[in-house]
């Protein structure tokens, strides 16, 4: 095996999410940080027993964060995995400023823009509101109470927020919402200089910025690690201040 191919080997079988780390007190995205952010207490759905789960919602923790990504072209030059890869980053990464337990993220979206890419995988609308409605039922079923539907791409977002809606009509004991993370001003293109920069920080393993399509010349050579965990700093921030204050509303407000 080249240097190269175990190097992307390690990366792929150490990575599980993402989340932030304190080292020297400075902030930073690690390859492992589900398990960094679980060792410091964040739950992950997945790795617990029906048990262990039962125990932690009757002992009061009733906040769970789903996370949804796309599998779609990017440019030629970043992993047509981006969003989904983006999703387990800052689902982890909500959870662990919210205290919330982490669901598995959903990794398909709707994305039939990109078809003309190859490898892109799209569901309908109507087929991932399914599955959000689903998801989210079966949550609150065991006793969640504040369901966080997080979208990495933007194809799922209005989705999410029709669904959110539906579910906060329903439930209406239950704050269901699908905050928009803030990706700034500057953010570029589609593949362009906002998600280079946060995959750079989060996977540069994955990352050929010499391999970018004829539009995106311009903006990948601005794209930096250091650019991109400041990225990812602003999208989680702004999640979690909405999350906050849409839990701070009772339920089912005045109509």
């Amino acid at each position: 095996m080249t240097p190269e191919r175990s190097r992307r080997a390690g990366y792929c079988s150490a990575w599980r999410g993402a989340a932030r780390c304190r080292r020297g007190g400075a902030r930073r995205w690690i390859a492992d940080p589900i398990r960094a952010a679980y060792c410091g207490g964040m739950p992950v759905l997945e790795e617990m027993t029906s048990f262990e789960l039962r125990r932690l919602i009757d002992g009061g923790g009733r906040v769970v964060v789903v996370p949804f990504g796309s599998v779609e072209y990017h440019g030629g030059h970043l992993p047509l995995g981006s969003d989904a890869l983006l999703a387990d980053a800052v689902g982890a990464a909500v959870a662990e400023q919210l205290g919330a337990v982490l669901a598995p993220t959903f990794r398909v979206g709707c994305a039939d823009q990109h078809m003309a890419g190859a490898g892109t995988l799209m569901i309908s609308m109507e087929t991932l509101c399914g599955v959000v409605l689903a998801m989210a039922r079966s949550l609150i079923g065991h006793g969640f109470r504040v369901i966080v539907l997080v979208s990495t791409h933007g194809g799922n977002q209005g989705v999410l927020e029709r669904a959110a809606l539906e579910l906060s009509r329903e439930y209406r004991d239950v704050v269901v919402c699908a905050p928009r993370g803030d990706v700034g001003t500057d953010a570029g293109t589609h593949s362009g200089r906002w998600l280079t920069s946060v995959m750079l920080s989060l996977r540069p393993d994955l990352v050929e910025a010499d391999l970018a399509g004829e539009g995106l010349k311009a903006e990948v050579p601005d794209a930096t690690p250091e650019t991109g965990a400041k990225n990812l700093e602003r999208f989680v921030s702004t999640i979690v201040q909405q999350v906050r204050g849409a839990a701070q509303d009772p339920p089912g407000g005045a109509s």
